[in-house]
């Protein structure tokens, strides 16, 4: 780990981390983005949860809201990895031994990961032959894992 630390520590003084960190604007520009970006994600991610828990969008089918919103999903999902991790680098120390920011990254973890394996397979066939409390419990589930990673997000400037 101290050599994994060493390298992060290094690529927080590189010249481009080191401008976005101390510039007037950098920070709050990178910030911004960031938060686009999870915005994005979870206005796609509430759209596909409430259709497979059967609350919005009956009339489409959801493999086809899928399909409509999956480029949306990958671009904001890979914008807020990409300014996450710039955010990261402006103080690597101060981010690893923040508890909201470890739970973030857990939550951040377990949401990605439910989103491709469990998800990935509700979403491309259509939810009426599984039992309504099936398809809300995993929408509840999907939900509450996004919903902690901003949540989290949020609370590592208090910590």
């Amino acid at each position: 780990m101290p050599s994994v630390l060493s390298f992060l520590i290094w690529c927080s003084h590189t010249e481009t981390i080191a401008y976005i960190r101390e510039s007037s604007f950098g920070m709050p520009a990178l910030q911004a983005v960031h938060l686009v970006a999870l915005t994005v994600l979870l206005a796609s991610i509430v759209v596909l949860d409430l259709r497979l828990a059967g609350v919005t969008k009956m009339e489409w089918s959801l493999p086809a809201i899928e399909r409509l919103l999956r480029p949306w999903i990958w671009a904001a999902f890979s914008l807020m990895i990409a300014s996450g991790g710039i955010m990261f680098l402006g103080n690597p120390p101060k981010y690893l031994a923040n508890p909201a920011f470890l739970f973030k990254m857990a939550a951040l973890a377990l949401a990605a990961v439910c989103q491709l394996v469990l998800l990935r397979g509700f979403f491309s066939s259509d939810p009426s032959p599984r039992a309504r409390s099936v398809n809300v419990a995993v929408s509840v589930l999907s939900l509450t894992l996004w919903f902690s990673v901003g949540w989290a997000g949020r609370v590592i400037a208090f910590i």
